[in-house]
């Protein structure tokens, strides 16, 4: 099962044009795939520029990986923040 999931967040994240986007996960999401070794802490800087690096973890050491305890059970979003 846990293959099928992240089948299907690799089909969403191909779907996309480029990599600036992250994920949010729910927090049982997450957990599995921490346990998985597909979520690791990766190295993000402001805007891609190399300033103010911060270490934050990331779905396949690549893309953002955030939790949202509002999501329930397995669920995932494949996204960009929100513009002001």
């Amino acid at each position: 099962m846990l293959q099928q999931i992240i089948d299907v967040i690799d089909a969403e994240i191909a779907k996309r044009k480029n990599d600036k986007f992250g994920i949010r996960f729910s927090l049982d999401l997450f957990n599995v795939l921490v346990s998985a070794k597909m979520i690791e802490m990766a190295t993000f800087t402001a805007f891609g520029t190399g300033a103010f690096p911060q270490r934050l973890p990331a779905y396949r050491g690549k893309y953002y990986a955030f939790v949202d305890l509002e999501m329930a059970g397995l669920e995932f979003e494949v996204g960009v923040p929100n513009e002001p």
